[in-house]
């Protein structure tokens, strides 16, 4: 960049702040940043068009409908997380990074979609496991913030509600049918499986790792010594809410190890949960209506060898019928 605003030695910046002149410093995420001035609104304009200046330079272009000039009082959304500066518990102003509300209303809107009346034919084991694994990624995110408990805790209420209503839809149960059958303390869970709520997640101090510029030659070596760790921002890119190839399959393989353990039916030997596949006595091919051969009647444990001998078999039978 022409101006070296952002490269000032702490020196110079305090030089700068007695000639009523404001210093910058800038963070950067791919193409997402932010620069922080403590100078009048002047001077931020001007750093706008620099940066715009330099951008073109490289044959990029700043956007006007994502970039704002905006005072630290009213705060700005950066990374998903609300940066602002408010009074604090001692009653002066302090910086604050918060939840913003979209992120609480994105999150309630992708539950409520996974807990959808139509998703009812999908496996609970399956469905719990993937609500865990989006309710731990968000509270991981977010648990670094400011008083994150209020926001969990809205969670928290929400999901334990849509997720009984859901049990209730899927079983065909009451209310206090599926308090009885389903709920453990403030969450709910099968015989396997336990739903995480948010407000398991505690509020988490941020601790400040050295900062070293880039851009300075004496920092440079500093910074190869101690290298900062990106950690990965939270995305809905690609999440799983629960539903499968086969609709029930997680249920129907729970149930069938629950009732035969987890012992191969060919060789009698035990294993681990994770070392056997449950299969089908009679194969899912030969029946006119493939889901009529999913009943807790037709599975059996193999192991891991037997599977694939029996696979083999039944692949060869079934070429010669046809």
């Amino acid at each position: 960049m022409e101006s070296n605003y952002l490269n000032l030695s702490q020196g110079k910046r305090q030089w700068r702040r007695k000639q009523e002149k404001g210093n910058f410093l800038y963070v950067r995420y791919a193409d997402d940043f932010v620069v922080l001035c403590n100078g009048p609104k002047a001077e931020a304009l001007a750093i706008k068009e620099e940066l715009g200046g330099f951008l073109s330079s490289m044959g990029l272009k700043l956007s006007e409908e994502k970039t704002k000039i905006t005072h630290i009082t009213e705060g700005f959304v950066f990374l998903g997380y609300r940066v602002i500066r408010s009074m604090g518990h001692k009653g002066k102003m302090v910086p604050k990074v918060l939840i913003p509300d979209s992120a609480v209303k994105k999150l309630q809107y992708v539950i409520r979609g996974a807990l959808a009346p139509g998703t009812t034919n999908e496996s609970t084991k399956a469905k719990i496991l993937a609500l865990n694994w989006l309710i731990r990624g968000w509270c991981e995110y977010y648990r670094c913030t400011s008083s994150p408990s209020k926001a969990f805790s809205k969670i928290r209420a929400e999901l334990f509600q849509d997720m009984a209503h859901w049990l209730g839809r899927k079983y065909k149960l009451s209310m206090p049918e599926v308090m009885r059958r389903f709920r453990e303390g403030n969450t709910l869970r099968t015989k396997s499986r336990k739903l995480v709520m948010p407000n398991e997640y505690k509020a988490k101090r941020f601790v400040a790792k050295t900062w070293y510029n880039p851009y300075t030659e004496k920092d440079k070596v500093k910074a190869e010594k101690d290298r900062m760790k990106r950690e990965s921002l939270f995305s809905y890119n690609k999440i799983w809410i629960g539903n499968e190839h086969r609709q029930g399959h997680m249920d129907l393989r729970e149930e069938t190890l629950l009732r035969n353990g987890p012992i191969c039916a060919v060789c009698r030997k035990t294993f681990h949960p994770s070392e056997v596949q449950v299969d089908h006595i009679i194969p899912r091919a030969r029946f006119k209506n493939p889901t009529d051969a999913d009943t807790l009647d037709n599975q059996q444990v193999l192991c891991t060898d037997h599977h694939r001998a029996k696979t083999k078999t039944d692949s060869k039978v079934l070429s010669r019928v046809r």
